[in-house]
């Protein structure tokens, strides 16, 4: 998954951020958002979190992320 979340970040730079968390490194913040499956994707939007999913093809996973900020895909 991460070359297509790498390729994704690249392609919708302009549009969200896709950001990386090291788990083994920040126990407190798994904690906090329950973090028990790799991988795991939050949405966050102005620091609300919109939502969270799995491991999905590339276009659902772009469009996880445009319907919860709110944007149409190109």
């Amino acid at each position: 998954m991460a070359p297509v979340v790498a390729e994704i970040a690249l392609e919708y730079k302009d549009t969200f951020v896709v950001a990386k968390l090291n788990s083994g490194n920040n126990p407190k913040t798994v904690q906090k958002y329950r973090l028990i499956g790799h991988p795991t994707y939050l949405i966050f939007q102005d620091g609300e979190n919109l939502g969270r999913f799995g491991a999905v093809p590339k276009a659902e996973f772009v469009q996880k992320v445009l319907n919860a900020i709110d944007v149409e895909a190109n």
